[in-house]
């Protein structure tokens, strides 16, 4: 057993359900993730939502009454870096504008609402890459059924924790997860989602199915129910966005990712609700920039190989070479090959016979010179 399939034994499965908080908050992009060792990335964007109506306890969609509508404009800024071993750690930051609209009376809401910090690990590598995630997200705009704001977010501490699969070929990618969100002093949930898409080069084009289901009885159902219903009512323009008692949801949505390269990709998606439980029906759109930066080979300081040093041999003063064992040493002698002896070169001595031709050639030659200037 390689170690791979020891370590997805051994660590993936007893941890169950593993992370990412989806859809119950909108921050639904792209989920593959890539894992480029030493990398450090940066986003930032912004998703905005609407809704003018609900969906009861029983799954019923309900206007809200007289026309109201509540909107929220979550802006966020994130940072990734990968380390060689595939994992990586992240941080995020929110800041949230929420807006209700009654007929009597309008109210906004502007705050740094939410913290988070993350980590995922690729623990298997293979024809499904496997990946666990842990996020712990906390509330830094707490809800008070006595308060006169709008509300932006749950207002709680929630640790989520979430198992994906994802696929990436070399023209379509799918991935698909599931986890539990644990949600202090409200009901939990079970976010997942399955997804797919075409990609060329650095972008990407898909739909994606996502949602999440309560799967443990919020600690306030039939005692303090209605408060929280009334509170809704009054600031959030009766939406159940946030702060409902056992909240269930699912919604279609649809990716685009613009790759200009591998380091500035332009993401963003839409999605639209299509069924639900005490949550509010509306529609979500995002916009994202996603910066990476390669780290390790622009590092000056990268690991090299180390280069073996050879010492040279030192040697003793007068030190000679030890001929006196019994061996004749002319055997190890280099044998001299003789020089070449120089071939002398003679000229050839002509005969007499060859000096009566050249004589005869040329009183041929005088004859026929003479027997043209007599034509002439």
């Amino acid at each position: 057993m390689n170690h791979s399939s020891f370590v997805f034994k051994n660590l993936a499965l007893p941890l169950g359900l593993l992370l990412l908080l989806i859809a119950q908050n909108g921050y639904s992009f792209n989920k593959l993730k890539t894992y480029e060792p030493r990398t450090f990335e940066i986003s930032g964007g912004a998703t905005y939502f609407e809704t003018s109506a609900n969906f009861n306890d029983v799954g019923t969609k309900v206007n809200l009454v007289s026309s109201n509508k509540y909107t929220l404009l979550d802006m966020f800024l994130e940072s990734r870096y990968v380390f060689k071993d595939f994992w990586s750690v992240r941080a995020k930051a929110y800041i949230s504008n929420a807006e209700s609209k009654n007929t009597d009376f309008n109210r906004a809401n502007s705050t740094l609402n939410t913290i988070e910090a993350g980590a995922d690990w690729m623990v298997y590598r293979g024809f499904m890459d496997v990946v666990p995630e842990l996020t712990v997200r906390y509330s830094l705009d707490e809800i008070s059924t006595t308060q006169d704001s709008v509300v932006t977010n749950e207002g709680i501490m929630e640790v989520t924790a979430m198992i994906k699969a994802q696929n990436n070929y070399q023209w379509f990618s799918y991935y698909a997860g599931g986890g539990y969100d644990f949600r202090s002093g409200r009901s939990g949930i079970m976010p997942w989602y399955l997804g797919g898409g075409l990609q060329w080069k650095h972008s990407f084009l898909g739909l994606e199915l996502n949602g999440f289901q309560t799967v443990t009885d919020d600690p306030d159902r039939g005692s303090n129910e209605a408060a929280r219903n009334t509170l809704n009512q009054r600031v959030n323009a009766g939406s159940y966005k946030f702060y409902s008692v056992n909240p269930s949801h699912i919604q279609v949505q649809a990716n685009l990712d613009i790759g200009f390269s591998s380091g500035f990709i332009v993401k963003s998606y839409i999605a639209n609700s299509i069924s639900g439980q005490n949550y509010a029906n509306g529609m979500t759109i995002g916009l994202m920039v996603n910066l990476l930066f390669d780290t390790f080979s622009n590092n000056p300081h990268k690991d090299v190989l180390p280069v073996r040093e050879v010492e040279p041999v030192k040697r003793e003063e007068n030190y000679q070479i030890q001929t006196q064992d019994g061996v004749d040493q002319g055997l190890f002698k280099k044998e001299v090959e003789p020089e070449p002896v120089p071939v002398k070169k003679y000229n050839k001595v002509p005969t007499q016979d060859d000096i009566q031709d050249q004589l005869d050639q040329a009183e041929m030659s005088i004859k026929l010179k003479s027997k043209k200037k007599k034509k002439k």
